[in-house]
């Protein structure tokens, strides 16, 4: 190394060459080290190795040179060897010995043979993997200065290509090099224009680099330039044959196969003609996005928001209760589940609540929150729940029903924000708190009665009921009760409500809703209800007759001649003593027989049995045997009480292990199971009391709980209840019931077992089903080409010419095109992983579902981003421009887009003094000062302004000011221009113009810019009184006369006169002319001639001020129009309407309405002022153009796309994603899009070096 013969380190695995200090100070004194370059130095280890500077050395290695190397100078103690030769120097010695002519390498020749012959196999491989045969050399900054680029930051530079390319231009691909961590550079598509090209670099790092001029940026490859015609994701890879490659994958969202399968099993639980079904499918198919998709599709509405009035009550906080070690993973699964979903948020909120997870019979946990000390001291909301026999009532009549189940329906519910903290749980994991509705909150089923009765208000009551979350649709013939499920259907797709398809019966002859079964002969009890009793066994011992007499004495009320009914059975007690043999046989007769059955039949009809009363508080009866539970609803009606619902049911084997279940937590069992399972639809949001005969179940509030129980009491918190002991001597009517129980159905024993299906290829899913070949086959392109390729035979050249121009495109890909399970797909190879990947060519018919469901996917993103995710996975003709013309029908994209479109501006002319006077108040936003308000008028023509401060903006005020500031002092002007404000369109003003012969014209609803000179003027005003100073400011209405003199006294800019002058035809005495002494210094003229000269000299400035006021206009106006895009609306165009009702959401608000508006009429000769009516009918509107927006959107009888936070499609792979960025031929010429419409493929979207594929 610089003719110094060293014993140096061969280093393969470093980049650089290191030499330590003391061999630079032994060898080369004067040679001084170059600091002025700063980079990062990083071992194997990552550690940073402190360096003092670098130098240019030259080396020879057994006679071959290798000249002006690079060598990093370190620290002596930061290297174990005193020369480390790196990959700069073995790489160059490399490409000089087989670059000399050498023909072999000759190992024996060279001393240490063998290291050399290592290092250079290494070097032979990274050259084969290099590319080196499409390689185009290296680009360089172009700047002879070099390039310095600030820390952290990005930018563009031009780049100088190799001389080779200067005379040509083309696409080139530019790759980093490999290892450099100096700086960053993007792999980028660019095109070489005369030799320069640009190059986008980043500095990772805090401090700025410069990058000299003949530093290497990156490598330049060849690329063959196609037309893209696929519909993957497209990652454009570098390969060996100098052709950037295409990697794809394919995966197919198994939402729609689940909806279809779910839609099937719906159709065929319908008993229709095939003409109905087929509208019910066609049906279905319009309105599956009122369905949820998955667990993760969860509706959202803002019609009501929930809250938790608290009072003045101190935020609760409890401690988190310990966990099993098992339930960890899966709390944290939920955790995450519902963070995705948008449910809970992490929380720094005073409140925390305890959460209970609870094992459903699936096996999987239900997240709850124990919210009982939070409920306690929540105001109550009274709202009313309907009564259900009035309910039920009003299904009379009808022979069609359908009942609707809400998706999830709690968490469609936002929380007030102020509200959310108090809903902050706790977990081991930290604090959350919902953004939804949760579960648990007692007023909880008011709210959602609140929001289902406003959704589904109005004309929709006559064909809808609902019952918190439960809703039934009821109609008599087939016609309307498809018209009313429309009518709901489009009310809860308004308000952003999703149901469960699965959950949903429809057009059914026989519904059950509420504990009744609903058919056309009318409404009769839910043999459920009754099923404890009618199912209750023969009795066998003189205990269950005991049992089985208390259950019906307790209502014998009810029943007339109860005594002689039960006689029978009453006779196989006597002579037995109530406490002795118990268990005795006993001789059961028909008339024992009979009377057991009419007594039966008497506790499961009326009277017995009612209809419930939401209006009043039920009762409950629980009741645990180690045989089984028991249950009866009631309520006290008229003074009497009655059964609304019985049930039991059989304990499970591990309930019958009195080890783990005490008579305690079975009687809490019962308990839970009545209110959450059995009763759950009657009790939510009403108030009940309990009965039980275990002692301590009434004292749960301060019962020492374990964990099972707690879990229990947490699900009980959302209901309104007291518990009450009674003694089990009185408690015989749920007593009977549990210890004669209804055994346990097939479907409870058998509830924990599952199915699971194996895939047997989960790497292509959608190639395992008949959808897409069936699509392919009913396609009129596809189906040649899908006969073409199980020929494996391409047609003749002339053959080809007579086939549509969509399938020659298609066949131009034949060499890639493949059959897989019948399926035409695309094939293409990754060259980077050499994965294979096949894209579906996709049938016409199925282009638009898949650009929907990927666009939903991607969170409506643009159409590049969009375009990316289905290139991974698709391919068609054409797809880019299709694509494209999709987006621009989107109308969650539209909504969501808030720019204002700019109409030219079009300025009112006016040609003298009092023709238009401009009005409006002015709110200064001081509560203090006695005047809160000041009406603004300033005439248009002579700039000359008034104003009046005022108490308040009635019509009132407004008329009195009008006349004796302006009517009463300077005429009747003839027009006067406002606002749409109530003080301006009152009876009151109108009936002043109309004495006075005034014109009264008005401005466009939220145009301000529509009466601009009184707008500008408020400005001018405003500015003037902050001129005052904070001293004075408090008396401004004792100075605004004087600041309007000055004003109305001084040149105004767009007149060249000042407004005193061109409304009195004289320059007005001021009291600072006065004291500078020019007041008197006018010629003097006789009265004649002061006329004569007066009328000269105001026709001369009214001449010269409108030629002002026109070169003013007309270079404003040109100002103005550079940024002006909106073009002509006709008459029936479609549009969306500016919304300026937030509506509490803020920020979040899309700014447009999402109903479309159809053109009327042009209204004036400017054409930016519309008539505009609702598309399905409503109040005509005038607008202005910067208020409305063309509407590309399909018609409403076209499936439509509904914006969703939580749309997500779900894969059953996670597809690879390949990462490329697009940079123009020009970065920094911008094109200037005039006021036209085009056909442009790039119209409206951002320019193109933003525009990166994910």
């Amino acid at each position: 190394m610089g003719g110094v013969r060293m014993t140096a380190l061969l280093d393969t695995g470093s980049q650089v060459t290191l030499v330590q200090q003391q061999v630079m100070d032994s060898y080369f004194p004067q040679m001084k080290s170059d600091r002025s370059l700063v980079f990062t130095l990083k071992a194997a280890n990552g550690l940073t190795i402190p360096y003092s500077g670098y130098a240019i050395m030259d080396f020879e290695v057994e006679g071959f040179k290798i000249p002006e190397k690079g060598v990093v100078i370190v620290k002596d103690d930061c290297s174990t060897h005193s020369l480390i030769v790196g990959m700069n120097v073995i790489g160059a010695c490399w490409d000089t010995v087989f670059k000399s002519g050498t023909s072999a390498f000759s190992p024996q020749k060279w001393k240490s043979y063998q290291v050399w012959e290592e290092a250079f196999t290494i070097c032979q491989r990274i050259s084969a993997t290099k590319m080196e045969g499409d390689s185009l050399g290296y680009v360089r900054p172009a700047c002879r200065q070099g390039i310095q680029v600030p820390p952290n930051c990005e930018t563009m530079i031009w780049g100088r290509a190799p001389q080779k390319m200067r005379s040509r231009n083309g696409l080139v691909f530019i790759e980093a090099l490999p290892g450099s961590e100096q700086w960053g550079v993007a792999r980028t598509l660019s095109v070489v224009d005369r030799g320069r090209l640009p190059v986008r670099v980043c500095n990772p790092h805090p401090y700025p680099i410069k990058i000299g001029p003949y530093e290497k940026l990156g490598q330049l490859h060849q690329v063959e330039e196609t037309e893209i015609q696929g519909t993957g994701d497209l990652s454009l890879t570098v390969g060996s044959d100098g052709v950037v490659e295409v990697g794809v994958t394919e995966v197919v969202g198994m939402e729609e196969t689940n909806s279809c399968e779910e839609v099937n099993k719906l159709l065929t639980s319908v008993d229709l003609p095939p003409q109905q079904k087929g509208e019910l499918q066609a049906f279905l198919q319009r309105w599956k996005k009122v369905f949820s998709v998955d667990e993760e599709d969860v509706g959202r509405t803002d019609l009501v928001q929930h809250s938790i009035h608290t009072g003045n009550a101190a935020p609760i906080k409890e401690r988190h209760r310990p966990l099993p070690p098992l339930m960890y993973k899966e709390m944290k699964t939920l955790l995450a589940d519902m963070l995705n979903k948008g449910i809970i948020c992490e929380s720094k909120s005073p409140w925390a609540a305890p959460i209970v997870l609870v094992r459903k019979k699936d096996g999987s946990l239900r997240f709850c929150v124990d919210y009982r000390k939070l409920n306690a001291v929540t105001h109550k909301d009274a709202f009313p729940l309907p009564r259900i026999e009035e309910t039920l009532t009003s299904l009379t009549k009808a022979e069609w029903f359908s009942t609707l189940d809400l998706a999830s329906g709690y968490w469609q519910v936002e929380m007030d924000p102020k509200d959310q903290e108090k809903t902050a749980f706790t977990t081991p994991l930290g604090l959350f708190e919902f953004e939804r509705m949760p579960f648990g909150l007692c007023n909880a089923p008011a709210t959602f009665q609140r929001l289902m009765q406003q959704c589904l208000s109005g004309e929709l009551t006559d064909s809808a009921l609902v019952y918190l979350d439960d809703i039934i649709i009821y109609s008599p013939d087939f016609s309307s009760h498809l018209q009313h499920l429309e009518n709901v259907f489009q009310r809860l797709c308004q308000h952003g409500l999703k149901l469960r398809l699965d959950k949903c019966k429809l057009f059914q002859t026989q519904v059950k809703f509420l504990g009744h079964l609903v058919d056309k002969n009318g409404v009769r009890p839910d043999p459920e209800k009754i099923s404890a009793v009618k199912s209750y066994p023969v009795p066998n011992t003189i205990r269950q007759v005991r049992a089985f007499l208390g259950l019906a004495g307790y209502y014998r009320r009810f029943v007339p001649g109860f005594a002689k009914m039960a006689r029978p059975l009453n006779s196989l007690l006597i002579g037995i003593p109530a406490n002795k043999r118990s268990e005795m046989k006993i001789t059961w007769t028909a008339d024992c027989q009979e009377a057991f059955e009419q007594l039966k039949t008497a506790l499961t009809q009326a009277p017995v049995l009612a209809y419930a009363d939401f209006s009043l508080p039920f009762v409950l009866y629980t009741d645990a045997s180690k045989h089984g539970l028991g249950a009866i609803l009631a309520q006290v009606q008229n003074g009497r009480e009655h059964v609304i619902a019985y049930a039991s049911r059989s304990l499970h084997p591990a309930e019958r292990n009195d080890a783990n279940y005490s008579s305690f937590k079975l009687e809490l069992l019962a308990l839970k199971w009545a209110i959450t399972e059995k009763f759950k639809d009657y009790l939510t949001g009403a108030k009940f009391t309990v009965f039980t005969d275990n002692n301590p179940v009434a004292h749960l509030q301060t019962a020492h709980l374990g964990a099972t129980e707690q879990r229990w009491v947490a699900q009980l918190a959302s209901f309104d209840f007291i518990v009450k002991y009674r003694a089990g001597k009185e408690n015989v009517n749920a007593d009977a019931l549990s210890r004669f129980p209804v055994g346990l159905s097939s479907e409870d024993q058998f509830a924990y077992v599952t199915n699971v299906a194996v895939s047997p290829n989960p790497s292509e899913p959608g190639l395992q089903t008949q959808d897409w070949k069936t699509a392919q086959e009913l396609d009129v392109d596809l189906k040649a080409v899908q006969r073409y390729v199980r020929q494996g035979t391409l047609p003749e050249a002339q053959t080809r010419k007579d086939l549509p121009a969509s399938t020659r495109k298609i066949l131009k890909q034949w060499g890639k095109l493949v059959l897989r399970d019948g399926v035409v797909c695309r094939k293409v190879t990754d060259c980077k992983t050499n994965a294979t990947f096949f894209q579906v060519v996709c049938p016409t018919s199925k282009r638009r579902e898949v650009w929907e469901k990927y666009h939903q996917a991607t969170a409506h993103a643009g159409g590049e981003r969009t375009l990316s995710r289905i290139r991974q996975f698709f391919y068609w003709p054409n797809m880019e421009k299709e694509v494209h013309q999709f987006q621009l029908g989107c109308a969650a994209c539209s909504l969501q887009n808030r720019a204002e479109p700019k109409a030219p501006l079009h300025p009112i002319s006016v040609s003298y003094p009092l023709e238009v006077i401009g009005l409006d108040f002015l709110s200064l936003g001081r509560p203090t000062d006695r005047y809160q308000n000041i009406l603004v008028m300033t005439d248009w023509f002579t700039r000359y302004s008034w104003a009046v401060p005022t108490k308040d903006q009635t019509a009132q005020t407004t008329v009195q000011v009008l006349w004796s500031h302006v009517i009463q002092t300077f005429g009747c002007p003839a027009r006067f221009h406002t606002d749409r404000g109530a003080n301006f369109e009152s009876a009151l003003l109108q009936e002043l113009c109309k004495c006075y012969g005034i014109t009264k014209s008005r401005t466009t609803p939220y145009h301000p810019s529509g009466n601009g000179s009184v707008e500008r003027m408020n400005q001018t005003l405003l500015n003037l009184l902050r001129s005052l100073g904070s001293e004075r400011q408090h008396r401004w209405p004792e100075y605004l006369p004087e600041l309007l003199q000055a004003y109305n006294n001084t040149v105004h800019g767009s007149t060249g006169y000042a407004p005193s002058f061109l409304m009195f035809g004289r320059h007005l005495r001021q009291p600072v002319d006065v004291g500078l002494g020019v007041g008197q210094l006018q010629s003097q003229h006789d009265m004649g001639g002061w006329v004569k000269d007066h009328h000269a000299k105001l026709s001369f400035a009214y001449e010269l001020a409108k030629k002002h006021m026109t070169k003013a206009a007309f270079y404003g106006k040109k100002q103005y129009d550079r940024k002006a895009q909106a073009l002509p609306l006709a008459p029936g165009e479609r549009v969306w309407v500016r919304d300026r009702n937030r509506k509490g959401q803020g920020k979040l608000h899309p700014g447009w309405n999402d109903e479309p508006h159809v053109i009327l009429e042009q209204v004036g000769e400017t054409g930016v002022v519309y008539k505009v009516q609702p598309e399905k009918g409503g109040r005509e509107m005038t607008l202005h153009r910067n208020a409305l927006k063309l509407c590309i959107a399909p018609l409403k009888e076209e499936p439509q796309l509904v914006a969703s936070k939580e749309s997500v499609v779900e894969t059953c792979i996670s597809p690879p994603f390949f990462g490329v960025m697009f940079t123009p031929s020009a970065p920094f010429q911008e094109e200037v899009l005039g006021p036209r419409r085009s056909a442009r493929a790039n119209l409206g979207q951002p320019p193109a070096r933003y525009r990166a594929a994910d």
